[in-house]
């Protein structure tokens, strides 16, 4: 494992917590806004910005590279895909997301 690829695979954990941080954030959002003067306005601009947002958030992710082999990451034949999104390894090269364990490095 080189460290260009540990660095790729650290943006990508990366990006999954910058998506599911953003989503937990809408509850909170929609209770601050919901609160304020022009509701509706409000509203609405939440809505908006949040939506972009997390429409943003979930286009990273797809279009997020492979450290080992260049191809997409969450996708198993070449096209970007959302089903796949939170798969703990590469749908082309099968290279995990998250390190491998050495107990023995030795042992290698």
């Amino acid at each position: 494992m080189t460290v260009e690829e540990t660095a790729a695979r650290g943006g990508i954990r990366r990006e999954r917590r910058w998506l599911l941080g953003w989503a937990i954030t809408l509850g909170p959002a929609l209770w601050v806004a919901a609160r304020a003067a022009n509701r509706e306005i409000a509203l609405a601009g939440v809505t908006l910005v949040w939506t972009i947002g997390i429409a943003l958030a979930i286009a990273r992710l797809m279009f997020a590279r492979c450290p080992r082999c260049g191809r997409l990451f969450h996708s198993a034949n070449g096209a970007p895909s959302v089903a796949k999104i939170f798969a703990p390894r590469c749908g082309q090269c099968g290279m995990r997301l998250k390190p491998e364990r050495i107990i023995y490095p030795s042992l290698e």
